[in-house]
């Protein structure tokens, strides 16, 4: 399991607890640190505390540093936003490293209620409103139930050492207003037990979100066409309440919103929506457009290029897509390299296998390729692989007849992987790594 740890009061509780129940039970636990590089030598001397204490309590560790400034200017994100894409992203890799099944995290229940009350100010949907899941896929926040100061007593009682990030008194991030001012007074002057009271609306909003997603699931398949837009005659024919879960679940699990929206965006969208006139585009979040053509909506990132025109390529030879900003490349090799494992940007198939030209176009529905696990709907394999819609249309697939023979930068249709048998290998390679993500 891996246990991600900043060096404050509840991560350090976190991992005080696993290590005496992992010393029990013969489990292996990993700490991981990210620096993110915002707070100088006080972030530097948490990393230097965070790898000492694992090496006292003999845990391996792993330390990280990031420069979210300059990533969060780049991706055009707030501080905590990028800040929190890189913890998770560096989690992730942590976890690929050591074959780890769990993370572990220390949010309580005091963040819940501060979550809750931020989303509430902000106006959010119900999505917003179910607060922070005890577990979400591999990632568990066993603490969740217990509040601030229950952790702080334990950590007095059994010394367990932490250390204080300073910015956590600035009164210019909304999280410590509402942490040290709103919540607080409104305890202290009119509900003693309002915190615990968001906890458990955070709870009961959850569930709501739960049984509306699970009635989004089974009418998905009838919503969403084969090139993942959503017919409007049936949505419409859909409860409100469902049609809000919805189209948020559309956009986040598309990758065009990093957070849930409010109700106010969410009414904005499903009256754009429940519009009848001809073909409509209004924004989806800063990468993507919403686009309304009579009785479909889908998403994409450029409304005036959803896709890209079909061309043919030699081979030997090479062919421009200008419309992506790519060429492939078509080189037959005079020996096989010694690695054929491909990447976002090359591939190696059996030469013996391809047409004199190949051509290379979009996706289409119905497209099928062969793996490994049998013959699958590309659709489905995008899907799996959790490519964006907004990218499915601009990757490039490469077919040798009415054979596909690469998915650019995801896979090679089995029928052309190279063998022994194989008597010439060629290299597909674009001048730029197709993006999946």
């Amino acid at each position: 399991m891996v246990v991600g740890v900043s060096g404050g009061v509840d991560s350090m509780v976190l991992l005080h607890l696993l290590r005496d129940l992992s010393g029990e039970r013969g489990g292996r636990l990993v700490v991981a640190h990210l620096n993110h590089g915002l707070r100088g030598e006080e972030a530097n001397r948490d990393a230097r505390f965070v790898a000492e204490t694992a090496r006292k309590w003999n845990l391996a560790c792993v330390t990280g540093r990031e420069d979210i400034e300059t990533q969060a200017r780049q991706a055009k994100q707030s501080i905590q936003v990028a800040a929190r894409d890189a913890r998770y992203r560096f989690f992730e890799e942590v976890m690929r490293r050591y074959k780890a099944q769990w993370l572990a995290l220390g949010h309580n229940a005091d963040d819940v209620a501060e979550t809750v009350m931020m989303r509430f100010l902000r106006g959010a949907s119900v999505e917003g409103l179910r607060g922070i899941p005890m577990e979400h896929g591999r990632t568990i926040r066993p603490l969740l139930p217990f509040r601030r100061e229950a952790i702080l007593t334990y950590a007095r009682a059994h010394g367990v050492p932490f250390v204080e990030d300073s910015t956590n008194r600035k009164t210019a991030y909304l999280r410590n207003r509402v942490r040290h001012a709103l919540i607080p007074a409104i305890e202290r002057e009119y509900q003693p037990a309002f915190a615990r009271h968001l906890v458990r609306y955070a709870k009961y909003f959850n569930e709501i979100h739960e049984y509306l997603s699970e009635v989004c699931e089974r009418v998905r398949d009838d919503i969403l066409d084969d090139e993942g837009r959503i017919s409007l005659d049936l949505f419409r024919s859909l409860p409100v309440a469902v049609q809000r879960v919805f189209l948020e679940r559309f956009l986040l699990e598309g990758g065009w919103i990093d957070a849930p929206v409010s109700f106010d965006q969410l009414d904005k969208i499903l009256a754009f929506a429940g519009s009848s006139a001809g073909t409509r585009r209004m924004r989806a979040g800063k990468q993507g457009w919403l686009v309304r053509e009579y009785d479909r909506l889908y998403v994409t990132q450029d409304p005036f290029l959803s896709t890209f025109h079909p061309v043919a390529c030699p081979v030997p030879g090479s062919a421009d897509l200008p419309e992506i900003g790519n060429r492939l490349t078509v080189d037959i090799l005079e020996s096989p390299p010694e690695r054929l494992a491909g990447t976002a940007q090359e591939a190696f198939v059996a030469g013996d296998l391809l047409d004199a030209a190949l051509e290379v176009r979009p996706f289409r529905p119905g497209d099928r390729v062969a793996t490994s696990a049998g013959t699958v709907k590309v659709k489905k394999l995008f899907i799996d692989r959790k490519i964006p819609a907004r990218l499915r249309r601009l990757i490039p697939i490469v077919t040798s007849g009415e054979r596909i023979v690469w998915v650019g930068g995801v896979c090679v249709d089995r029928r052309f992987h190279v063998t022994e048998e194989t008597g010439r290998v060629v290299r597909l390679r674009f001048s730029t790594p197709i993006r999946v993500r």
